[in-house]
């Protein structure tokens, strides 16, 4: 273990973006501010997204860095991710990222919408904008604290807060409607298209999710020494919805 170890420290070290995959601040707003964010705050506690957004694991760099320089795609069957880390096969699969951030979604549901069903929920919404690229400044403060926290804790963004793609689009009006929509495979593409697309740098892509499923599934693995720190959401998320500015 202690041979398999070194050789992950001679890895190139991946960027580590500190505002991507934090864990969420779902506590309740201050009290000048309940009447306005209160009910958001609220149905995201109670949400299918709410144990990925609130998750806090310890996050041990080596093994993150490890498995996203080690990591492939199976392409055989349903596409798994496979990579090594301290000698151990690490496997994820939509599967398994289900089951582990608690999505509670299904197979079968879909990770897109028509385009006039989304205009509609983007219309009940009040959103001034056009699509498919929908900027977030042009929403209420409401609807834009909920779009920078997915861009933020969800998304495979690294930069880029300030607008939403069209899948995300569809994730986002999923959420608010109560549609069904399959967040496990939008985050398991996400992971698959870095890796396929030979343009993109790899970073540290959700740091938080790897080590939820490497604590779930593969426990004796040993952490340490070096550990990743991301940005912490503050209340001041708040006051930034309101001024239109990065939470």
């Amino acid at each position: 273990m202690v041979g398999a170890m070194m050789q992950e420290k001679n890895q190139r070290q991946l960027e580590v973006n500190e505002f991507h995959n934090q864990a969420g601040y779902l506590s309740d707003p201050p009290a000048d501010q309940i009447e306005l964010f209160g009910y958001l705050i609220r149905g995201l506690n109670n949400c299918p997204l709410t144990h990925a957004l609130q998750a806090e694991p310890v996050m041990c760099n080596n093994c993150i860095n490890t498995f996203w320089n080690t990591a492939i795609i199976n392409r055989q069957g349903a596409g798994s991710i496979e990579a090594t880390v301290q000698k151990t096969k690490i496997i994820v699969t939509d599967a398994i990222i289900r089951e582990v951030l608690r999505l509670g979604d299904q197979l079968h549901h879909p990770t897109s919408y028509d385009q006039a069903r989304v205009l509609a929920a983007l219309q009940r919404m009040s959103c001034e904008g056009g699509y498919p690229t929908v900027l977030k400044e042009l929403f209420p403060p409401y609807w834009r604290l909920l779009e920078n926290f997915f861009l933020q804790y969800i998304a495979e963004n690294k930069g880029g807060f300030d607008q939403l793609n069209k899948t995300q689009t569809s994730a986002i009006v999923a959420l608010v409607n109560g549609w069904d929509y399959n967040f496990s495979a939008f985050i398991f593409d996400n992971m698959k298209k870095m890796l396929n697309d030979p343009k993109k740098k790899i970073f540290m892509l959700y740091p938080r999710f790897i080590q939820m499923i490497l604590d779930d599934r593969y426990p004796t693995l040993v952490k340490g020494p070096n550990f990743i720190n991301l940005k912490t959401m503050r209340p001041s998320c708040f006051d930034n919805a309101c001024r239109n500015k990065r939470a």
